[in-house]
C-alpha cells in the first residue's frame, strides 16, 4: 500500500507539472519571443496592425496559429519562425533537367501550416531557370498549372535558357530534398559568398487569392519598389509597408500606392557589389520591409516569378534588367528643351499670353501644354469654344520652333450631346470598352427603377470622370480599340498638329467609385454612381494596403470594378491587369503619335509598368507645392531611371498650392535639370510660369541656359540609355559604389557619370551642405578644381544659383544655347575637358536630326569620341592632343555638316600651352583652365588639335 500510495503522489505530481508546462510553457516562449524581435518578424494579419484593429487579440491570432506578442512594437502577431514548426511547405519530389538550365521541385503544403486567408493549394512547383553566368529565375506556381498562365500579358526580351559555368556570378542552395523535410533556399554571390536572399525567414504561402515570401537580404541599402511615396532614396527597413497598385492618388506623406506599378529593387552590398531583383506579377502587392534586413512580399494573385540580376556594378543591373523589360525609348531632341503647361488656361490667348512673357524675358521654351480645358466639357479629341483659334495658334508658332502638346484622358464619354461625338460612335462600332464579366455582377440597365447605379449602355462598364456624362473606357489588349485610338488621334492631328501627347488618369481613374456620387457629378441629377458588387474580386481576402487606406476598403476605390472583362477573347479580368492598363495604352499612342505626324514625337504618361519606357515618359504627378516634394522630386527620377524610364520630371514648382517665389526660383533651377523638364500647376491656383516673377526669370534664364548648352551631353545619355540600357539620371552611389557615404545620397544627383547637381532643397538657405565623393571635381562656372573631396562641404549657393561640378576624366560635348531647339541646333559646338589626375579626358556625342524615326537603326546618325591626352617626357608634359575620332558616319543630312567645333575650356591643365596648331587660346593661372578658341574644327570628320607646351 505504501508503494502504490508513493506512485499515486508520483502520478499527481507528474500531472502536475504537464499542467504546469502545458500553461507556463507557451507563455515563456511567446515571452522569448518578444525578447529577442531580430528584426525577421513577418506579420500574420499587417493590415490589421497598421489600422491598429482591436479583434486582433492574442485568442484571435493564436487561432491561426501565429504567436502575439501585446508588447511588440512593429509586429504583434506573427509567424512562428523555429523548426518543425515553420510555417510553408516542405519537399516532395525533385527534377533537374539534362542539360543543366532548370531545376524543379515539387512541394507539398505542411500539414501544421495554418491557413491566414484561405484557399491554400496543397501542392506547388518550384522552378528555378537559369540564363547563364549573370541572370535567373525562380517561380512558384500551382502545380497542374503553368508559369506561363500565371504571368502578366506583357512581352519580356528573355535569352534562351543556358547553363551557368563553374565561374557563374552566383550559387544556388536548395535545402536538402529530403521528402518532408522544410523547404528553403538561398542563392549567393560566388565571389564573395555573400547571401542575395534567402527565404529561411519563412512565409512561404501560395493560395489562390494570397501568395507571400520573405527574403533575408545582404545589406539594409535596398533601393526601388514603386510607384509610391517614401521620404528617401535608400529604404527605412523598419517595417515599413509599400502598396503597389496603380491609383489617382497624388504624391503625399507617408507610404501611398500611386500612379504605376514597379515591383523592382536594386541592392548594394557591403563590397559595392549590387544586384536586382524583379517580382514579374501585375497584381496589386504589398512590399514589407525587415530590420534583419530582409523583405516580404504579398500579393492577391498571379505568381511569385521572380529575376534575379546580378550586376555587380549598379549600372550593369540597370542594364541587364532593361534588356528584359525592354530599353527606353530615344526621344525627340526638341523634348529635352523646356515646356510650360497649366491646368485652368481660359482661352487661347490664355497660352499666348505666356508664351509671349517666356519669350520676352528670353527664357528659352520648346514645348507649350493644352490640359483638358481646351476639350468641348472634357472630351477627348475636341476643342472648347474658347480654343476654336487653338490650331492656328500652333501653326503659326511651329514656324519658330515652338511645338505642342495636348492632353488625352482614357475615359470616354458615352452620353455627349451638346455636339455630334463620332469619338464614342465609332467606339461602339468597334466594341472597344471594357465590359462587365457576366449579367449577375452587372448592375441592373433599367435606370428609372434604378437611378442610383443603374449600368444602361449594353454590358459596357460606365464611371465618372471629368467629361459631363457617363465615361466608358477603353480595352486596349483589343486590336479593334488600338485601330479606332490611332484613327481618332490622327483625325485630331488633322484638325492640330500636335506634336507629342501626355495621356493622364490611366490607372484608370473613376471619381468616388462605390460612394453615393462622384464629387463632381452635376448637382441638378439625381445621383448615380459607379457601384461594385460585393464579389471575390473587388473584396479579395486580403484586400491589400492600397484599398485599406482608401475610403470604401476596396481595390476598386479611385477606379473601376475589379469585374470588368478585358482582352482579345475576354481573357483578362481586371483585377488581374489594372496595373496594366496605362501600360496597354501607351504603345498605341506612341505609335499613333507616330503615325499622326510621321515624326518621332514623345509620350508622356502617369500610369506605368515595367516596359512602359519603351513608349513614353513619365512625370510624378500631382505634387504640391512645398520643400519636401522639391526633394521627393529628386527620389522619384532616381527610381523611375531604375525602373527603366528614364525621360521624367516632377512638376516643377509643384502642382497644388500656390507656390512661393522662392521655392519656384530654386525649383526652377532644379527642374532645369531634370531630363523632363515642365512647369505645370493646377486649376484654382496662381500662375507660375517663370517669367511671372523678375527673380523666378532671371534665375530660370541662367539654369535654362545651362540646360540648353549641354543638351548634347544629355541627349547622348538618352542614346546610351537607348541601346544599352544605362541611366541618365543616376545616384552618386552608381559612379562610387564602394562608397558608403555615398550610398544614403538623395539631395545630388549626376548626368551620367559626369555631370554632379547640388540642388538647395530648403527654404531661407544660402550655405549648401552637400557631398563631394573622392575624387577629382572642377566647378562648371569657373572650372576652378575642389581642393577637397570624399568629404562633407559647404559651398555658398545664392538663390540664383545651383551647384554644379564636372567630373575629372570626361569631356562634354556642348552646343551654344538660344531660345529653343530648333535654333540651338544651328549654332556651333563647344566642349568642357575635364583632366583627371592622370592628365587625360574622353566623351562621346551622338547626334541625328532629332526627330526622324528610328534613326539608330537605319544608321542615320553620328558618333563620335573625343579624347585628350598628354605626352610626358621625363616626368613634365610637353605635349597635349585634342582629339575628334567619327566612328559612326551618316550620307543623310542631318545639320551636323553644317557645323564646327568653336571651342574648348580644358579645367586643370597645369601650365598654359605654349602653343596651339589650331585657333588661339587663353590661359588663367589661379584656376588652371585654358579657353581654345576659334578653333573651326568640322564635326563630321577627324581631327586633332595639339597643344605645344
Amino acid at each position: 500500500m505504501a508503494k502504490l500510495k508513493i506512485r499515486k503522489e508520483i502520478l499527481w505530481t507528474l500531472l502536475i507539472v504537464v499542467l504546469i508546462a502545458a500553461v507556463i510553457i507557451p507563455i515563456i516562449i511567446v515571452y522569448a519571443e518578444a525578447e529577442q524581435d531580430n528584426g525577421n518578424r513577418i506579420a500574420c494579419f499587417p493590415l490589421m496592425e497598421i489600422d491598429n484593429d482591436q479583434t486582433l487579440d492574442s485568442a484571435f491570432c493564436q487561432s491561426k496559429g501565429c504567436i502575439y506578442d501585446d508588447a511588440g512594437e512593429n509586429v504583434k502577431c506573427y509567424l512562428p519562425l523555429d523548426g518543425s514548426k515553420s510555417y510553408g511547405y516542405q519537399h516532395n519530389s525533385t527534377v533537374n533537367a539534362g542539360d543543366g538550365t532548370y531545376i524543379e521541385h515539387q512541394l507539398q503544403r505542411r500539414q501544421d501550416t495554418p491557413s491566414l486567408y484561405g484557399g491554400d493549394y496543397e501542392k506547388v512547383k518550384f522552378k528555378v531557370t537559369f540564363y547563364g553566368d549573370k541572370m535567373l529565375r525562380f517561380t512558384f506556381y500551382q502545380d497542374g498549372s503553368s508559369i506561363e498562365n500565371n504571368q502578366p500579358p506583357v512581352g519580356l526580351n528573355l535569352p534562351i535558357p543556358t547553363a551557368p559555368s563553374d565561374t557563374s556570378d552566383y550559387i544556388v542552395k536548395i535545402s536538402d530534398s529530403i521528402e518532408g523535410g522544410p523547404f528553403d533556399f538561398v542563392i549567393r554571390r560566388r565571389s564573395t559568398d555573400q547571401i542575395i536572399l534567402d527565404t529561411k525567414l519563412g512565409g512561404l504561402t501560395i493560395a489562390k487569392q494570397f501568395l507571400m515570401i520573405s527574403f533575408a537580404l545582404p545589406s539594409e541599402h535596398l533601393y526601388g519598389i514603386g510607384e509610391n511615396t517614401h521620404d528617401s532614396f535608400a529604404h527605412n527597413m523598419n517595417y515599413k509597408m509599400h502598396p503597389i497598385f496603380a491609383r489617382d492618388q497624388p504624391p503625399g506623406d507617408g507610404e501611398m500606392n500611386l500612379y504605376g506599378s514597379h515591383p523592382f529593387y536594386m541592392v548594394s552590398e557591403d563590397d559595392g557589389s549590387s544586384h536586382g531583383v524583379f517580382l514579374f506579377n501585375s497584381h496589386a502587392i504589398d512590399v514589407t520591409t525587415l530590420p534583419y534586413p530582409g523583405l516580404t512580399y504579398r500579393t492577391i494573385g498571379g505568381g511569385l516569378d521572380f529575376f534575379v540580376f546580378l550586376g555587380p556594378k549598379p549600372e550593369d543591373v540597370v542594364k541587364q534588367y532593361t534588356e528584359v523589360i525592354g530599353r527606353t525609348m530615344m526621344p525627340a531632341y526638341w523634348s529635352l528643351g523646356f515646356q510650360i503647361s497649366r491646368y485652368g488656361y481660359t482661352g487661347t490667348n490664355d497660352i499666348r499670353e505666356v508664351v509671349e512673357r517666356t519669350h520676352n524675358a528670353g527664357i528659352p521654351q520648346d514645348v507649350q501644354y493644352a490640359d483638358i480645358d481646351h476639350m468641348d466639357n472634357q472630351a477627348d479629341f475636341t476643342l472648347g469654344p474658347t480654343f476654336l483659334d487653338l490650331p492656328e495658334f500652333v501653326k503659326e508658332q511651329a514656324v519658330g520652333g515652338l511645338r505642342f502638346i495636348p492632353i488625352l484622358d482614357p475615359a470616354i464619354n458615352t452620353e455627349k450631346t451638346n455636339i455630334d461625338y463620332p469619338t464614342h460612335t465609332n467606339a461602339m462600332l468597334a466594341g472597344a470598352y471594357i465590359t462587365w464579366f457576366n449579367d449577375t455582377l452587372q448592375p441592373n440597365s433599367d435606370c428609372s427603377a434604378f437611378p442610383d447605379d443603374c449600368q444602361p449602355l449594353d454590358n459596357v462598364m460606365l464611371g465618372y470622370v471629368w467629361p459631363d456624362g457617363r465615361t466608358a473606357f477603353p480595352d486596349f489588349f483589343k486590336n479593334e480599340t488600338q485601330v479606332w485610338w490611332k484613327k481618332e488621334m490622327k483625325t485630331f492631328h488633322d484638325l492640330l498638329p500636335y506634336d507629342g501627347i501626355w495621356i493622364d488618369m490611366n490607372e484608370p481613374a473613376a471619381f468616388d467609385t462605390n460612394k453615393e456620387k462622384p464629387f463632381n457629378y452635376p448637382p441638378d441629377k439625381h445621383p448615380w454612381n459607379l457601384i461594385c458588387p460585393v464579389n471575390e474580386w473587388d473584396d479579395p481576402p486580403y484586400i491589400t494596403l492600397s484599398a485599406s487606406r482608401s475610403d470604401t476598403n476596396r481595390l476598386s476605390d479611385k477606379t473601376i470594378c475589379m469585374v470588368g472583362r478585358q482582352g482579345q477573347n475576354d481573357e483578362h479580368l481586371h483585377y488581374a491587369v489594372h496595373n496594366l492598363y496605362g501600360w496597354s495604352q501607351t504603345k498605341p499612342t506612341y505609335e499613333g503619335l507616330q503615325a499622326a505626324t510621321g515624326k518621332r514625337g514623345v509620350v508622356i504618361t502617369r500610369s506605368t509598368f515595367p516596359s512602359s519606357g519603351k513608349h513614353a515618359g513619365h512625370w510624378l504627378g500631382d505634387n504640391t507645392s512645398r520643400w519636401k516634394d522639391l526633394h521627393s522630386s529628386i527620389i522619384g527620377s532616381l527610381e523611375f531611371n531604375l525602373f527603366g524610364i528614364p525621360y521624367i520630371g516632377a512638376d516643377i514648382c509643384g502642382f497644388f498650392v500656390n507656390s512661393t517665389e522662392q521655392l519656384c526660383e530654386r525649383w526652377m533651377e532644379l527642374g532645369a535639370f531634370y531630363p523632363f523638364a515642365r512647369n505645370h500647376n493646377s486649376l484654382g491656383t496662381d500662375p507660375q510660369d517663370p517669367a511671372i516673377w523678375p527673380s523666378v526669370a532671371s534665375a530660370s534664364r541662367t539654369a535654362l541656359n545651362i540646360r540648353y548648352r549641354l543638351l548634347p551631353y544629355l541627349y547622348t545619355l538618352f542614346y546610351h540609355s537607348h541601346t544599352y540600357g544605362s541611366t541618365v539620371v543616376r545616384p552618386l552611389y552608381h559612379e562610387y559604389p564602394t562608397d558608403v557615404r555615398a550610398k544614403s545620397i538623395d539631395g545630388q544627383f549626376l548626368w551620367g557619370p559626369a555631370l554632379l547637381i547640388s540642388p538647395v532643397l530648403t527654404e531661407n538657405t544660402t550655405q549648401l551642405g552637400a557631398y563631394l565623393p573622392a575624387d577629382t571635381w572642377y566647378d562648371y562656372y569657373t572650372g576652378k578644381k575642389e581642393e577637397t573631396s570624399g568629404t562633407d562641404v559647404t559651398w555658398n549657393t545664392p538663390l540664383d544659383k545651383i551647384n554644379l561640378h564636372v567630373r575629372g576624366g570626361y569631356i562634354l560635348p556642348q552646343q551654344l544655347e538660344a531660345l529653343n531647339t530648333k535654333l540651338s541646333r544651328q549654332n556651333n559646338f563647344t566642349m568642357v575637358v575635364a583632366l583627371n589626375s592622370d592628365k587625360a579626358a574622353a566623351g562621346d556625342l551622338f547626334w541625328d536630326d532629332g526627330e526622324t524615326i528610328d534613326t539608330i537603326s537605319t544608321k542615320q546618325y553620328h558618333y563620335i569620341r573625343f579624347s585628350y591626352t598628354e605626352t610626358i617626357v621625363n616626368g613634365v608634359a610637353i605635349e597635349g592632343v585634342l582629339n575628334m575620332q567619327v566612328q559612326v558616319n551618316t550620307s543623310s543630312s542631318n545639320g551636323l555638316e553644317y557645323l564646327k567645333m568653336d571651342s574648348a575650356l580644358i579645367y586643370g591643365l597645369e601650365k598654359s600651352p605654349k602653343s596651339i596648331n589650331a585657333g588661339i587660346f587663353d590661359y588663367n593661372a589661379d584656376t588652371k583652365v585654358a579657353n581654345l578658341f576659334n578653333l573651326a574644327r568640322p564635326m563630321t570628320s577627324n581631327w586633332e588639335v595639339v597643344l605645344t607646351f
